[in-house]
């Protein structure tokens, strides 16, 4: 049995926590206090890579939902990189409609903090000055 190995970087104002192995009945608790541990040094947007996860069960499954409820209202949980075998395991439990999937974290990070659009000087300002 693989074990699961959780890293976390923070990234344009959010916590991407990386996951590499198995994410089971054994590991889900190394998952559990590493989501606690990003929320507090990153905060409550986060981004769950799942690029180098090969397996999840549903133990792994009730910590990200539960996580996903943790941080509705007030932050974001986003999943990126689900391989093939986890995607459908998304998809059977109806998660994949619930959870936000984003191919890359690039992809993920650009949606929860878009870029932020400068206002146009009105015809009554001087070009360059900056808007009442």
């Amino acid at each position: 049995m693989r074990h699961l190995t959780v890293t976390t970087r923070g990234r344009d104002g959010c916590a991407v926590i990386s996951l590499r192995g198995e994410l089971d009945i054994a590991s889900a608790d190394d998952l559990r206090r590493g989501l606690h541990a990003a929320r507090r040094a990153h905060g409550d947007h986060l981004i769950l890579d799942l690029d180098h996860l090969e397996f999840m069960d549903s133990h792994g499954l009730s910590v990200i939902v539960n996580c996903h409820k943790a941080v509705t209202g007030h932050g974001s949980l986003a999943l990126t990189g689900a391989r093939p075998i986890v995607r459908r395991t998304l998809q059977i439990t109806g998660l994949d409609r619930r959870l936000t999937l984003y191919d890359t974290v690039e992809q993920a990070t650009a949606s929860l903090h878009p870029p932020a659009v400068q206002a146009a000087p009105s015809r009554n300002s001087p070009a360059g000055a900056a808007p009442a």
